[in-house]
């Protein structure tokens, strides 16, 4: 019992560890991306913007349900 026990966490932390760098990665490049974390009510609670220039800018809380949204950035 106690090996299922240690493998079924093992296989959580995992899991958790590859679901929270998935969202992570940096964008395209010629592209900028913001992720955008709102609450139960709607509400912005937090977001992740990557910037053309491929500055990473973050504010609050991230959890909650997940809006990612990338788009071109301008030509020079």
């Amino acid at each position: 019992m106690r090996i299922k026990s240690v493998l079924s966490a093992a296989a959580l932390v995992a899991g958790l560890s590859i679901a929270g760098t998935s969202v992570a990665n940096a964008p395209p490049y010629g592209t900028e991306q913001f992720e955008e974390w709102f609450d139960a009510g709607g509400n912005l609670v937090g977001y992740v913007h990557w910037t053309c220039d491929g500055r990473r800018e973050t504010w609050g809380s991230r959890s909650g349900r997940l809006e990612v949204t990338r788009r071109a950035c301008p030509q020079p």
